[in-house]
């Protein structure tokens, strides 16, 4: 939850410019609308006006304009818990800089993608590309993206408790704040402060007096700030400091009153912030000594999680309970237009049985296998989806009530257990909670790709050089866990097609073939030519491989599986779906070849375009 915490605060950590624009006309376009709903702490407006602004840009030359929009998107997507699609634009992000030169994106890019991997817990690749930004802000001197940098890295030793790394910084980057009139990095490095002198309490017996008064006179300055600024976004995140800060205090009403406010000010939907404090009050109540109102705010917190799951899938759901129905009618449309024709069939043979029999006959087999058609694709449809529903009630309900039983078990027993095995039951949590929302992101794309949702825009473009950031990411996982990455690809491969599709369909194979092989292992990716123009793209790993019956079923949601990874990773089993699909849209096909402990390849092929 401190990962959530702190982002409510700095996901503004690559804006650039100063909270003094704040009161600006913000009905000039698409993504000032949007930035405005952000700093107003309404998530799901400024998500509507950032898409319109990503697809209808006011310059489509303005690079920097783009790259912002899709920058604060990415900020809103992952305070949504959209994760892919927040990684999603900060990676476009970074291949329009890159392609452009325009060097203070590149570094505002990897902080962003750098601040997704710290939403996902991955801490060690989140300092990775963190480290990256900074080094690229030094080499060219820019002030205000080394600031961000800076506010970034704090927060995350914060998370981590590298308490006086993040004190160092957080002092530079304060002080960079102020010559650079930065109102809203000076608040953000004031509740770092607040943060870092609560962390220091957190394990002394007696509380130590000084570090409370420190952290309490930084809250309320940076409270002082973000109320004459009118910042609802930062002000919620403050008071979620002033919790922690009366909890280390023991002043458990005053804990009570900063939760209530932060209930009152927050939309019903800002899920994320309200389960962190739910979570705080489960801790509140039970040093209360009110049994009730912990089961009660245990409940409550159990409730936001589904919430949030339910929020995520509503709109996919929705689609494609609209596209079943209008199916359905359709297909009653038809029925009613054969029942038609026959009536006029039998009125045409009473006056012209022998002259229009041929006729009547050919009418009649087309009408029946029109119907017969549309029974068998509705039939499919019917079927994917009692499957699809059937995977959701059984994936997500049952870690859900797995974890609802744990917490429980925890509020009963919690003072008995010292924390050893305290830890291991929210490891348990953890583990649960992951694997859920992995089966969200693969359910999700798999929705939108039925529904439609994920438009097909083909263009020209180079795939080798499209995909060599993404490459680069997949060698870096590869290293981390000490498998050997080949690439073997061309100068250059000119194709047609959908950049964005083609680089989803390339990440997945490239994540799977890394999680299914061991250490030691080999992973190659490579790019030829074929026969008859084309470009043959493939996928290779050394690693576990499948059996035929395995294979057989591989593309199949029927007969849903998923495997575990070499290192415990958890999948669903979806995302081959998907990218079958998506390469069907290119006239490719997806192809596999697998033996069991011997490894897999996985191709598809590509048309050539002339140089």
């Amino acid at each position: 939850m401190k990962h959530l915490l702190l982002f409510g605060v700095g996901a503004i950590c690559c804006f650039t410019g100063t909270i003094d624009t704040y009161g600006q006309d913000w009905d000039t376009d698409y993504y000032a609308k949007g930035r405005k709903y952000y700093f107003e702490d309404k998530n799901d407006s400024a998500l509507v006006w950032l898409d319109k602004a990503v697809a209808y840009p006011v310059d489509t030359t303005n690079h920097s304009r783009i790259m912002e929009t899709l920058l604060l998107r990415s900020r809103v997507l992952g305070s949504l818990t959209f994760f892919e699609r927040a990684m999603d634009d900060a990676i476009r992000s970074f291949d329009i800089s890159k392609k452009q030169g325009i060097d203070n994106f590149t570094a505002l890019s990897l902080l962003a993608i750098g601040k997704v991997h710290y939403l996902m817990y991955n801490d060690s690749v989140a300092e990775d590309y963190m480290t990256q930004a900074r080094r690229i802000a030094e080499e060219h001197h820019f002030q205000n993206e080394l600031m961000q940098v800076k506010n970034a890295l704090a927060q995350l030793y914060s998370v981590l408790e590298r308490n006086e790394e993040c004190l160092s910084l957080a002092e530079e980057s304060l002080e960079m704040a102020k010559q650079q009139r930065d109102t809203v990095h000076i608040i953000q490095n004031l509740s770092l402060f607040a943060s870092y002198y609560i962390n220091l309490n957190r394990w002394t017996n007696p509380i130590i007096a000084d570090y409370q008064h420190e952290a309490k006179r930084y809250i309320d300055e940076a409270l002082q700030l973000a109320s004459l600024q009118n910042i609802p976004m930062l002000i919620n995140t403050i008071y979620l400091h002033l919790i922690r800060y009366w909890r280390v205090e023991k002043d458990y009403q005053k804990a009570l009153e900063a939760a209530r406010r932060v209930i009152e000010m927050c939309e019903p939907t800002h899920y994320t912030v309200l389960i962190q404090v739910y979570d705080h009050l489960v801790g509140i109540y039970a040093h209360l000594g009110d049994k009730e109102k912990v089961i009660h705010s245990h409940q409550q917190f159990h409730v936001l999680m589904r919430r949030q799951s339910d929020y995520n899938l509503h709109q996919s759901l929705q689609d494609m309970k609209v596209r079943y129905e209008t199916a359905e009618k359709e297909a009653e449309i038809s029925r009613q237009a054969l029942i038609i024709a026959r009536q006029k069939t039998q009125h045409l043979i009473l006056f012209l049985i022998l002259g229009l029999s041929t006729v009547i006959l050919l009418l009649l087999w087309y009408f029946l296998r029109m119907r017969s058609r549309r029974t068998k694709e509705l039939a499919e449809m019917n079927a994917t989806k009692d499957k699809f529903f059937s995977i959701i009630s059984h994936d997500l309900k049952n870690p859900a009530l797995s974890q609802r039983d744990a917490l429980q078990l925890l509020a009963d027993n919690g003072d008995k257990w010292n924390i050893d095995r305290q830890k291991t039951f929210y490891g348990e949590i953890l583990k649960s909670a992951d694997a859920q929302v992995e089966l969200l992101y693969d359910l999700l794309n798999w929705a939108q790709a039925q529904t439609g949702r994920m438009p097909f825009i083909p263009s020209q473009f180079d795939l080798v050089a499209e995909l060599r950031s993404l490459i680069e990411m997949a060698g870096n996982m590869a290293r981390r866990k000490e498998i050997i990455f080949d690439v073997c690809q061309p100068a250059s491969a000119l194709v047609m097609g959908d950049a964005h599709m083609l680089a989803t369909v390339v990440r997945n194979l490239l994540a799977n073939a890394v999680k299914f092989t061991t250490k030691g292992g080999t992973v190659t990716f490579e790019i030829k030519p074929g026969e008859k123009g084309v470009w043959i793209v493939s996928v290779s790993d050394t690693g576990i491989g499948m059996s035929e019956g395995q294979v057989e079923d591989l593309f199949r949601i029927d007969r849903y599986h998923s495997q575990t990874g070499t290192a415990g990773e958890q999948g669903t089993g979806l995302g081959l779906i998907v990218c079958k699909e998506l390469l069907e849209k290119h006239g490719a096909g997806l192809h596999v070849e697998s033996e069991k402990d011997r490894g897999s390849r996985f191709w598809f092929e590509l048309h050539k375009t002339p140089h």
